[in-house]
């Protein structure tokens, strides 16, 4: 008898005196049929952590469309906004794929699934609302809390697919940092956002009751593709 063989009768052996089908030892090989490999199951902990991701980068996109919306569609809030709309639905990517329900269903914006990120979206709401510089330094600390958490998501070892996920939004939060910092250092748009290290020529106050000249923000281009590394991934 060969070695395969006394191993494969083992296995039978094995699955029968446990009350078991030894139907799933027919593969002796070893390898997996893709066509009925189950889909992932996520753990209690990587549940929890997609769960509040998903919400955390609604959260975020909610916030800066608000605050564009307070502040006559001042950058970088309005163009970081619909990054923070492709990071949302990325997650939502994971989410299905690992079978936990979604957070954010159903939920109008303003409301979120966990008290903590409902408390910040009130407080920062307020915040920013109160001047474009309070807005920027909304900003940074949004940012800041998202790094702090992606972070402390990587730490816990994410299986490979939500790892490289959760690296290309650790990414995207460094950018719309540094354009808060900058934007919150200078009074203009930070950088990451137009062409060249800022948003156009600069935030002066316009003549038409705008940002820059003839209302607008500088001369520059809207989001540059580079602006968001999630822009160029793929999840599924």
């Amino acid at each position: 008898m060969t070695s395969l063989t006394r191993r494969t009768a083992t296995l039978l052996l094995s699955t029968a005196l446990a009350g078991g089908s030894a139907v799933a030892w027919a593969n002796t090989s070893g390898a997996s049929d893709p066509s009925t490999s189950p889909a992932p199951i996520a753990s209690s902990t990587l549940a929890d952590s997609l769960s509040f991701s998903r919400e955390e980068e609604r959260m975020a996109r909610d916030l800066y469309a608000a605050l564009a919306d307070a502040h006559d569609g001042a950058r970088p809030m309005s163009t970081i906004t619909r990054s923070e709309d492709r990071h949302w639905s990325a997650v939502a990517t994971l989410l299905t794929r690992y079978a936990v329900p979604d957070p954010s269903a159903g939920k109008s914006a303003g409301t979120y699934a966990f008290p903590e990120i409902q408390r910040l979206y009130d407080t920062w709401l307020a915040q920013g609302k109160a001047s474009l510089d309070a807005a920027y330094s909304v900003g940074v600390a949004v940012e800041k809390r998202d790094i702090a958490d992606l972070e402390k998501a990587l730490a816990a070892k994410p299986p490979s697919d939500v790892a490289t996920v959760y690296q290309h939004l650790l990414a995207a939060s460094r950018t719309h940092l540094a354009a808060f910092e900058r934007a919150s250092d200078s009074g203009a748009p930070g950088s990451g956002m137009g062409q060249g290290s800022g948003m156009g020529q600069g935030r002066g106050r316009g003549q038409a009751g705008g940002m820059g000249q003839a209302g607008g923000m500088g001369q520059g281009r809207d989001t540059r593709p580079s602006d968001c590394p999630m822009a160029q991934t793929r999840t599924s």
